[in-house]
């Protein structure tokens, strides 16, 4: 019944993951629907009257489009337990989509970003069901694609009367898109690894919480049965309550745990949540939360409910004594009754007679301690560490949770190359930014700046060179910004710097001096030493725009300026009521 109720919960998170992936799938093209009918409709110059057809293909093209709206939803809704719980027909099913894919983007002439729903179906395939089937389906949608290409190549090669510059890039982008899809299988592979460990690693811990729970289930029914069969005797009836009263606290301690398992990751919600349900269990004077700074080794007060600022002073000046240190890095808990403040300094003034410590760790990572102390002496026994310590090993779990999720958060945020935040990210922060600068009445600073001739590098000294350049460049770049500065890479050469709470002429100098620091930066590699040049372009709300877009479009054509006026120059956005740079 535990492994059947296992698959239940599991069946229900890749439900979720569907749901995830339809409501994408259904985005991704409704959106590519509205911006191909914009482009037919009114980008493009297209006489209905002299080519009736082409008022065919649109009605044709929307008709597909809700056709493949309403198979998406009737899948859903009819047959997401059959095809998670059938392999095979999963597996068809998302060749299918991206079959579909495959056929509009070649038919259609939507263009190529349509393939990215053409890589959708093999996220979610290797996610849930593992890189074998996520390969199979990448091979056999890779398959189809050639199918149907062929036709579309030997029509083009006819009409052209051979292999013509269209059908090779033609051929090109799609073994691009052949190897950009194997690649996103290996990764999703990897997620799908480091998933399945993390749910083991999970289920294991939850079924010593349920045999936990049974045991003190079975202790409370033994309980109870000596509470009736010793009415008579007070002192027995008294210990037997007592307890009772332990257990119960335990058992809901346990439960409380337990349902914390994968839901919370924000580390600081759930350490404050772990201190007030030890004080309400343990019953101890003070709880406290220590944790580890593993880069200077030391101990710090994260979460406590000591008030009083001069207790609270002395244990945070003195909680790095070795006998804490010792419990962190051996693992062992420690148990004290009756408390020496000489040896235990940060208890020193503090009324403190009995404390207990046990680490909080995983079999990788060392997060800190749990500090339990009381006034009385002998306050706590071999119970209540052991006790505890099942509370830090699952605690300790959850954390290691948070942690790969906040990585995996920035990860996503980050250019794969240079290692500088990505286009998505720079969006994000330009829209709240741009926000606080219009609530604050706060100057904002947008640079656009791309590095001078960087495909003669390329061409020169091959791509990886030219890579080089583009992380060297961004190194410089970021080695001279503030905290609160945001550098991201815009596309391709292309680099883009935030500047909050600066004015335009500040912007202007900052940039200046960073334009001479690149080009007086060399870089080398092996026995080719070169330096480079870039060109830039500044807008500043509200000197020269006064919405987001506008601040982007400004910058923009003060970087074409710039490249127009012979480049290793800096050009600021026209002002919209002085003149400028």
């Amino acid at each position: 019944m535990q492994l059947d109720r296992i698959k239940g919960a599991n069946l229900d998170k890749y439900e979720a993951y569907e749901l995830i992936y339809l409501k994408t799938s259904v985005v991704f093209l409704a959106a590519s629907a509205v911006i191909y009918f914009i482009d037919n409709l009114f980008l493009k110059s297209v006489d209905f009257a002299s080519d009736p057809g082409q008022g065919t293909r649109m009605v044709l093209s929307a008709a597909v489009c809700l056709l493949v709206f309403g198979v998406m939803l009737l899948r859903y809704k009819l047959l997401r337990g059959f095809l998670l719980n059938n392999a095979p027909a999963y597996c068809a099913e998302k060749i299918l989509f991206s079959s579909v894919i495959s056929a509009i983007a070649i038919y259609s002439g939507i263009g190529v970003w349509f393939y990215i729903g053409y890589l959708l179906p093999m996220c979610v395939t290797t996610y849930i069901k593992g890189p074998k089937y996520g390969y199979c389906v990448a091979l056999t949608s890779a398959i189809i694609h050639i199918s149907l290409l062929y036709g579309k190549i030997r029509r083009m090669t006819e009409a052209g009367g051979g292999i013509s510059a269209d059908v090779r890039r033609t051929v090109g982008m799609a073994a691009g898109l052949y190897i950009i899809s194997f690649i996103i299988v290996y990764f999703f592979g990897e997620l799908y690894r480091n998933r399945i460990e993390e749910e083991f690693q999970a289920t294991y811990v939850t079924e010593q919480f349920n045999e936990r729970y049974e045991m003190l289930k079975s202790e409370m029914d033994e309980i109870i049965r000596k509470y009736s069969s010793l009415i008579t005797n007070s002192g027995k009836l008294e210990e037997s309550n007592k307890s009772l009263s332990k257990s119960i606290a335990e058992f809901y301690t346990l439960n409380q745990i337990s349902q914390a398992i994968g839901s919370i990751l924000d580390t600081k919600e759930l350490l404050k949540r772990l201190n007030d349900i030890i004080l309400g269990v343990v019953g101890g004077s003070y709880s406290t939360i220590i944790l580890h700074d593993e880069e200077s080794g030391r101990l710090k007060v994260h979460t406590t409910n000591v008030m009083d600022p001069n207790e609270l002073a002395t244990m945070t000046d003195n909680i790095n004594c070795s006998i804490l240190q010792d419990v962190l890095e051996k693992g062992e808990c420690l148990l004290e009754n009756n408390v020496d403040y000489y040896q235990y300094l940060f208890t020193c003034g503090r009324n403190i007679n009995s404390l207990m410590c046990i680490p909080l760790t995983t079999s990788s990572r060392k997060f800190g301690l749990i500090l339990v102390e009381h006034t009385m002496n002998n306050a706590f026994d071999n119970e209540n560490i052991r006790f505890l310590r099942i509370i830090a090993q699952q605690v300790g779990i959850v954390m290691e949770n948070a942690e790969l999720y906040l990585k995996m958060k920035e990860m996503a945020r980050k250019d794969g190359l240079t290692g500088i935040y990505n286009r998505q990210y720079f969006q994000e922060r330009l829209q709240a930014e741009f926000k606080e600068a219009q609530k604050n009445g706060w100057p904002l600073s947008l640079v656009m700046y791309d590095i001078d001739h960087f495909k003669k590098f390329n061409d020169m000294y091959g791509h990886l060179f030219g890579d080089k350049v583009l992380k060297s460049v961004a190194e410089v770049v970021a080695s001279t910004l503030r905290k609160n500065d945001v550098l991201a890479r815009f596309g391709g050469e292309e680099f883009t710097i935030l500047l909050p709470q600066t004015s335009l002429d500040e912007a202007f100098e900052k940039v200046e001096t960073l334009r001479k620091l690149i080009s007086e930066h060399v870089i080398e590699d092996n026995l080719i030493s070169v330096s480079v040049t870039a060109s830039f372009g500044i807008s500043s709300y509200d000197e020269c725009a006064l919405t987001e877009n506008d601040l982007v479009r400004t910058a923009d054509d003060a970087l074409y300026e710039a490249k127009a006026a012979g480049r290793n120059c800096v050009v600021t956005a026209n002002r919209l009521y002085e003149s400028r740079h």
